[in-house]
């Protein structure tokens, strides 16, 4: 069966995007590091910090697939020690200094998009030595909808949490990074393949795009169910970005927004930004590829290599 694309390469053109994010450590190593923060210090985000989150959010419009989006920083003040109690602390999130709230069109390429970006500021977040932790569901949207001003169509499909990490770890978040697996990944062999889903991608290939996928090894997921799988084509010099659906995965049963496409943004950002990294050049298309796919399979977006 051929691959059903989810996004319709029709009304979707993709970007040839020139621009990097300027960060202060090695990408891989901001990944290889990152983890989920959920006790941060009791103290209001300093004024040169948002400062640069401000000029961050700003600067960020749309995704690779070209989805309009908006974001905000919701920050508490030094005098204002209650300005985030009407969006709530979510229980295993204490003391939060601020939420990075985003506003998108409900839509597959839009909560691709999503993903894309808000990781994009999670990792820049990082390298600027904040803690993060994304919150996607266990929060009232409701509030964070009308703290950033949805208009007709408009979703927040997640939002992440930011501030100055507590020196030890809570128990609460102990738990929690034991609940989600959070120190756990799927092998090589279950993610990413080549030519079809029958042939394993071999990490000691030779292949300079080894040390990408193991970046999108990394990528954080809802629930840590790393639902992406990849495919590289040799031929063609292209890596096909598949979702492979959790099968009690059921998002709309429970009113949340599809987490799962998500995810794929979010293996997005760290393939394009490790790639970037390692001087590999390349763009995201919509050539559907003619592979047979497992049940629940759907194809995304390409990555052509650019020699």
């Amino acid at each position: 069966m051929i691959g059903r694309s989810i996004i319709s390469i029709i009304e979707c053109r993709f970007k040839n995007r020139e621009g990097k994010l300027d960060f202060n450590h090695r990408i891989q190593d901001i990944i290889r590091n990152r983890t989920s923060v959920r006790k941060y210090e009791k103290r209001p985000l300093e004024a040169v910090d948002i400062r640069k989150i401000s000029a961050l959010l700003s600067g960020l419009k749309q995704g690779p697939l070209n989805s309009p989006i908006r974001f905000e920083l919701a920050a508490s003040k030094e005098d204002d020690s209650d300005a985030l109690r009407g969006l709530g602390t979510y229980g295993f999130i204490r003391y939060p200094a601020g939420f990075i709230v985003g506003a998108v069109q409900l839509s597959r390429p839009g909560l691709v998009d999503f993903g894309y970006l808000m990781q994009s500021i999670l990792l820049t977040l990082t390298d600027m030595g904040l803690g993060t932790c994304w919150l996607g569901g266990s929060f009232r949207k409701s509030r964070f909808a009308e703290y950033i001003g949805v208009h007709n169509g408009e979703i927040v499909p997640a939002v992440v949490s930011v501030g100055y990490p507590a020196d030890k770890r809570s128990i609460t978040d102990r738990i929690a990074r034991f609940t989600v697996g959070s120190k756990k990944r799927m092998l090589w062999e279950e993610l990413f393949f080549q030519s079809d889903f029958q042939s394993a991608f071999q990490p000691d290939s030779g292949n300079p795009y080894s040390r990408v996928l193991e970046m999108v090894r990394l990528a954080p997921s809802a629930s840590n169910r790393q639902p992406w799988r990849i495919v590289f084509d040799p031929d063609q010099n292209t890596y096909h970005f598949f979702l492979q659906r959790t099968k009690s995965y059921q998002p709309h049963k429970i009113g949340l927004a599809d987490l799962q496409i998500v995810d794929i943004g979010i293996a997005m950002c760290h393939f394009e930004l490790a790639a970037q990294a390692f001087e590999l050049k390349g763009n995201w298309t919509g050539d559907i590829p003619e592979i047979n796919l497992p049940r629940s399979a759907e194809y995304i977006v390409t990555w052509k290599c650019v020699s």
